[in-house]
């Protein structure tokens, strides 16, 4: 597939701002009019034969499809707006699309409540104004305490533990920390116990920013902060919600 290099200019002039959320003070950096050429970068992405597949979209309710391009530009931009270095996980990382409808859709446990990525996490929401709604939601989780999980358990998650009167053992491998957070944050009794994704929040996770989905908005966060899609079961019953997801890396590739 030909895809034209110009089609992920980026706009010199798009209007970059940012904000701290919840107590940790957790950066949100948005770009509005971000792209150059929005629509054929949304061209791009409708034109793209997607994949449903678990070993490519994992939990995320939807599809997701990628393109070989240029993708330096991109990421040593997201650098700069995060004002930090960040690195992609792998050589030669595409452009990734994904998309999701509430067209006869069954959300799982997982999906129900809000998610942590491998760290941080950059999307530029790319629908037309007309089927721009909803957005991404931050979360708060009531029962710990906590707003977001380290890649490594830190002194925050070690008091927890103590408080817990767990073992070590859920802190000092990966596959104990994994449990850690799948009983303590991640259990199902915390998800919405409806077909309906997390939104305002429950009981159990408060809601603590809704970034608003508008076109050609780049956002940038901590993926490693308790995140959700907002979307309400009325929402992208017809129209595809779509965007471009970049996951970054704080620590170069070894």
């Amino acid at each position: 597939m030909h895809v034209p290099q110009e089609t992920l200019t980026i706009n010199p002039h798009c209007k970059v701002t940012s904000e701290q959320v919840g107590r940790g003070n957790h950066k949100v950096v948005i770009a509005d009019h971000f792209y150059q050429f929005p629509e054929k970068v949304l061209q791009l992405a409708l034109g793209l034969p997607y994949t449903d597949r678990f070993e490519i979209v994992g939990n995320f309710p939807g599809v997701r499809a990628s393109v070989n391009l240029e993708t330096k530009i991109l990421f040593e931009t997201i650098s700069k707006y995060w004002g930090k270095p960040l690195h992609p996980f792998f050589d030669n990382q595409p452009a990734v699309f994904q998309g999701i409808t509430n067209k006869n859709y069954r959300l799982n446990i997982g999906q129900r409540q809000p998610h942590i990525d491998q760290d941080i996490t950059a999307m530029v929401y790319l629908n037309p104004a007309d089927s721009c709604v909803g957005g991404t939601g931050l979360y708060h989780h009531r029962p710990t305490g906590l707003e977001r999980v380290p890649i490594v358990a830190d002194q925050e998650i070690r008091s927890l533990a103590d408080r817990l009167e767990l073992s070590d053992e859920f802190l000092t491998s990966v596959e104990g920390y994994e449990n850690f957070q799948n009983s303590m944050i991640f259990n199902p009794l915390f998800a919405n116990q409806d077909n309906t994704y997390i939104n305002d929040g429950n009981e159990y996770w408060e809601l603590l920013k809704l970034i608003e989905m508008r076109p050609n908005r780049l956002i940038i966060f901590d993926g490693r902060c308790f995140h959700s899609q907002y979307i309400t079961s009325s929402q992208y019953t017809e129209a595809f919600r779509v965007n471009q997801v970049v996951y970054l890396s704080q620590i170069p590739k070894s």
